[in-house]
């Protein structure tokens, strides 16, 4: 009887495994597409944290939630004026020392320190100290030379930038009367070197050597940074009030200064800076009395030099400089005053 259930056995055993043969063959051959892992950076505080949801459950990625790319921040440079005050509040610590030639075989010497902190982005206080030390040019008869401390000076600044570019700043500062050479000593050489000293320093720290006056210097800056170029103004306005000398010395005396600073910075590490400055009493104080000309009343004076501009480490700044400014009217034009100034601030 001849039966047909279908191929023998072997046969058809042979035929599956060919089968899969062939099906594995195909599968290996086949071209396959990679597709990369793209590496995420991960802290240790993200890798301590609760483990993340599922993929399935986060929201998909839209273009819009991209990060924008980071852009370098580039801050105009600023130029520190020589003798004007910094317009913005700032931490620094400052060697300010003038040098002044005059008349025949004359010179003074005042050297002060300058420190500021700046303890809010828009406030901060300020202080400085200072000494003088006068040899007086020849004259008949001869004024006696002589050394001498200043008042010290205390004050707060406020800093604004009301637009992009511009920074204006505000002070109030005040004199201690304590410094030497009042109008009842018996030290005249301190008396003469309080006089020189206004002269050495053009009239801008007036109220350091006015002894016998308690002083209030408010004052205001306006300055303007772009690129490499500062230019920067001020004003300022001093009420002196009479706590202690003679009695001829007069109560109350009111002084005013200007100044203008032009700055440029033809290197990161290079500049050179402009001071022009006048001062007048708008009250006559005892010495402008004593001249019969009175020219002593108000003082024009032009400064210009370098500064350097170096950084010591990623928080101290050392910017020094050296300026040299001339009298432009009387009496330090016809006493043909130049004053060499040192200027060592360190920025922190």
């Amino acid at each position: 009887m001849n039966m047909r259930f279908g191929a023998p056995p072997f046969a058809a055993g042979m035929r599956l495994v060919l089968g899969f043969a062939l099906t594995a063959a195909a599968l290996v051959v086949a071209p396959r597409v990679a597709h990369a892992t793209k590496a995420e950076k991960v802290t240790l505080e993200e890798d301590s944290g609760p483990a993340p949801k599922p993929a399935e459950d986060a929201p998909a990625k839209t273009d819009s939630d991209e990060e924008p790319p980071k852009v370098k921040k580039v801050v105009p440079p600023y130029s520190l004026p020589w003798q004007l005050r910094p317009v913005l509040p700032t931490t620094l610590l400052r060697s300010d020392t003038s040098y002044a030639f005059h008349g025949v075989n004359g010179s003074t010497l005042v050297s002060g320190i300058y420190g500021s902190y700046k303890f809010m982005p828009h406030f901060g206080a300020f202080a400085k100290i200072a000494v003088v030390q006068s040899s007086p040019p020849d004259s008949n008869p001869p004024d006696p030379g002589g050394f001498g401390f200043a008042n010290p000076l205390l004050g707060a600044n406020v800093g604004l930038w009301p637009a992009k570019g511009i920074k204006l700043g505000m002070s109030l500062g005040l004199t201690l009367p304590i410094g030497s050479g009042t109008s009842n000593s018996t030290d005249r050489g301190a008396q003469t070197a309080n006089v020189y000293a206004m002269y050495a320093r053009s009239g801008f720290d007036n109220a350091l050597f006015m002894p016998d006056y308690f002083s209030i210097l408010p004052g205001v800056d306006v300055a303007w940074v772009t690129k490499n170029l500062t230019l920067q103004a001020e004003l300022n306005i001093v009420f002196l009030s009479k706590v202690r000398g003679i009695q001829q010395l007069k109560s109350s005396l009111q002084d005013f200064s200007m100044g203008l600073h032009a700055g440029y910075f033809f290197f990161p590490w290079l500049s050179a800076g402009l001071d022009f400055r006048w001062q007048n009493w708008l009250s006559t104080p005892r010495y402008v009395q004593q001249e019969l000309s009175h020219d002593s009343r108000n003082s024009l004076t032009l400064g210009l030099g370098p500064r350097f501009h170096m950084k010591l480490s990623d928080t101290l700044r050392f910017r020094p400089g050296l300026s040299m400014s001339f009298g432009l009217d009387q009496p330090m034009a016809s006493s043909h005053y130049k004053i060499l100034q040192l200027d060592l601030p360190f920025f922190f």
